[in-house]
C-alpha cells in the first residue's frame, strides 16, 4: 500500500521545511483546483487503492437529490493543518528535517487545539436574525437629520411626495 503524499500549504512548508507529506485521516485540507476551489475541511477517508481523498462536508448531489461523498484527487488539495496526534508522524518530520539540516521548534510539533470551522459563512444564520429587535421605520428626513444614509430610491419617492403635497 503506497501512501498518498499531498502538498503542504506555504505556512507548513516554512514551518517544517517539507514540500509534501503523506495525508491521513484527521488532516485538514483545502481544495486548490476544480469547481470546489477554496473549500476545505477535515479528511474523513483516504482510499489508497484508488488514490482518492474524502473530505468532510464536500458532497455532490445524485440524480435522486441525495447527497453523496465527493472524492478528490490528491493533486487538487493541499494540507493546511497536520494531525500530529500519532508519534510516527512527528518522528518522520524530525527525521526528514534532520536529513535536510533544518531546525524545527519543538512547539511546532505539538498538536494544535481543534478549531471548529464554519463551512457556509455566506449563508445567514436565521436563528440570530429572529433574536434581533424589530426596528421602527423612520422617514428619510429624520434619517438625514441623524446623519444616516438614505436609500436613493426612497429619497426620490419622498421628494416627489413632498412636492405633490406642496402643490395641493
Amino acid at each position: 500500500m503506497n501512501k498518498i503524499a499531498v502538498d503542504l500549504s506555504l505556512d507548513l512548508r516554512k514551518k517544517y521545511g517539507l514540500r509534501s507529506f503523506p495525508v491521513v485521516k484527521g488532516d485538514v485540507v483545502r481544495i486548490m483546483k476544480g469547481s470546489r476551489k477554496g473549500e476545505g475541511g477535515k479528511v474523513m477517508d483516504v482510499d489508497h487503492t484508488r488514490s482518492r481523498i474524502t473530505v468532510e462536508g464536500i458532497t455532490i448531489a445524485k440524480a435522486d437529490n441525495k447527497q453523496k461523498e465527493f472524492t478528490l484527487q490528491p493533486d487538487y488539495v493541499e494540507i493546511t493543518r497536520l494531525d500530529l496526534s500519532r508519534n510516527e508522524r512527528v518522528e518522520k518530520i524530525r527525521k526528514l528535517a534532520a536529513l535536510k539540516k533544518i531546525v524545527i521548534d519543538e512547539n511546532d510539533l505539538k498538536q494544535e487545539p481543534e478549531i471548529p470551522e464554519t463551512k457556509n459563512e455566506s449563508l445567514p444564520d436565521l436563528s440570530q436574525e429572529a433574536a434581533l429587535p424589530e426596528t421602527t421605520e423612520e422617514k428619510p428626513q429624520e434619517l438625514e437629520a441623524k446623519g444616516e444614509a438614505v436609500n436613493p430610491e426612497e429619497e426620490t419617492k419622498a421628494e416627489e411626495k413632498e412636492d405633490h403635497d406642496n402643490e395641493n
